[in-house]
């Protein structure tokens, strides 16, 4: 059985995490499969976006400890091994130039929370729950959390939410600024088309040199900050969609990006 349904809608890449009898919980094979996909996705650039998702009632409730403690033998001697394929995938999804969408519902623990806070862009329903639950188990962050969180929330918001462990609603992820919009649950499907639809046509050449801007710039100083900017934005003006957008707003219609 695959843990992850994987699909390709046109010029998207949507991956569904497929456990939901165990609420996607994750695990090795998991670890396994998604690392594949994702290396797979960054390599092709015939995808432009790139879609996240839970099957069933949660989008991710933490790590499988159910089958952790069933393997309590072994399982000291695999963990590096899940962390290693979970830390390559997380990589992959900040580095990559497309633009990755989680989509999150019910319940987003742990691991789950890793997924979100490395994609680019997160459109929860209003009904969503939130904990970072690590600690709750005896665990320490993985995934990147220890980097992003902080840098999101601040050091001292970032260790309330890892140390307490406590449970949020969606509207107290916005104003933490951990997701982009809170949608009721009869317009989600909506928003998500609305949304993948804008990305998917949208400038990606520009799209992909904005995420790497943005990210390339929690660790530069000012100056070097400003040297990517002009670089990035002299590749821009010599792209194809610089020019159709430049014609499109002459002609008062909407431009036709290409992508290039």
């Amino acid at each position: 059985m695959n843990t992850i349904n994987y699909t390709q809608d046109y010029q998207v890449a949507k991956l569904t995490f497929n456990r939901p009898e165990k609420m996607n919980a994750f695990n090795m094979q998991m670890a396994k499969q998604l690392e594949e996909i994702i290396s797979k996705i960054k390599a092709d650039p015939n995808i432009r976006v790139v879609v996240l998702r839970g099957a069933g009632e949660v989008f991710m409730a933490g790590n499988d400890l159910l089958e952790f403690y069933e393997e309590f033998e072994t399982f000291s001697a695999e963990a590096l091994s899940i962390i290693r394929y979970f830390n390559s995938t997380i990589l992959a999804l900040r580095e990559m130039e497309k633009p990755v969408v989680s989509i999150v519902h019910g319940l987003v623990t742990g691991t789950g929370m890793s997924l979100m806070l490395a994609s680019d862009l997160v459109i929860a329903s209003k009904a969503t729950q939130f904990s970072l639950g690590f600690n709750r188990v005896a665990t320490t962050p993985a995934g990147g959390v220890s980097f992003i969180l902080p840098r999101l929330v601040g050091s001292k918001k970032a260790l309330e939410l890892l140390l307490m462990s406590e449970t949020f609603d969606a509207e107290t992820a916005y104003s933490y600024g951990l997701i982009n919009w809170v949608i009721p649950p009869e317009e989600l499907n909506e928003k998500v088309s609305s949304t993948i639809n804008y990305l998917v046509n949208g400038p990606s050449l520009a799209f992909a040199q904005t995420k790497q801007l943005i990210n390339s710039s929690w660790q530069n100083k000012v100056t070097t900050q400003l040297e990517l900017e002009a670089e990035s934005f002299l590749r821009s003006v010599n792209s194809r969609d610089f020019k159709t957008a430049v014609r499109a707003f002459v002609n008062k219609r909407e431009p036709e990006f290409e992508g290039r």
